[in-house]
């Protein structure tokens, strides 16, 4: 049994056309792995040059490792500038940057 843990992703572009790219780059991966619920991210949002979504797990560690898959799935899509991933436990989240 873990500790629960969620957080609502932002991740900041240079441009609304990168942040496009981002969302798209993220419903491919959803629609990869839709079936067996790995790495299923909700309330897919751009809001100009930035792109936002939830996540929950029930162990923390798990939640970290999927906000590390997901920066892997984006961080060399030219135009992103970071990921912050605040954790919503007692707990500091985690933070990327190009």
């Amino acid at each position: 049994m873990g500790i629960f843990a969620e957080t609502t992703i932002e991740i900041t572009c240079d441009t609304v056309f990168t942040a496009r790219k981002v969302a798209k780059a993220i419903k491919g991966k959803h629609k990869e792995d839709v079936k067996d619920y790995n790495y299923v991210f909700s309330d897919l949002v751009i809001n100009g040059n930035e792109v936002c979504l939830d996540k929950d797990s029930g162990r923390i560690q798990n939640l970290e490792y999927q906000c590390n898959v997901l920066w892997d799935l984006i961080k060399d899509i030219k135009g992103v500038k970071e990921m912050n991933c605040p954790f919503m436990v007692e707990g500091d989240g985690l933070y990327f940057e190009n």
